[in-house]
């Protein structure tokens, strides 16, 4: 089963998207800081990483994005945000990160997982982050 990192500072979303993804068939592991964010990415077991993108810290961000892709230069990357720019969307899209605007519909959801990250773990083949 693929595993998905949900980074995120409120709880309330912690809970909220590790309740969506399990019932979708994924196993969450969540982190509610940078630091814990970075930890968490760092375990291969990792299939995709979801994160706000304004999460508390020293490293926030783009930035923090950044570091989770040198971490993890295969790794889908999901970019959660409440205010999107063309200029953070631009940034993502040069980072080979997706863009998911809040609020968001659980079934669009739903899709952008399916696309990134197909349920089926058996066939060995694991989605790698277009470059």
């Amino acid at each position: 089963m693929a595993t998905i990192l949900v980074i995120d500072d409120e709880q309330m979303i912690l809970e909220y998207l590790k309740t969506i993804m399990t019932n979708l068939g994924y196993d969450v592991i969540t982190a509610c800081d940078g630091v814990a964010g970075c930890d968490a990415a760092a375990n291969q077991n990792v299939n995709l990483i979801i994160s706000d993108l304004n999460i508390p810290g020293e490293i926030s961000g783009i930035n923090f994005v950044k570091k989770l892709r040198a971490l993890r230069p295969n790794c889908p990357i999901v970019i959660l945000t409440g205010y999107p720019t063309d200029t953070r969307l631009q940034e993502a899209k040069e980072l080979h990160a997706e863009f998911l605007t809040k609020p968001f519909e659980i079934p669009f959801l739903g899709t952008v997982l399916k696309r990134l990250l197909p349920l089926d773990s058996e066939s060995g083949s694991t989605p790698v982050a277009p470059k």
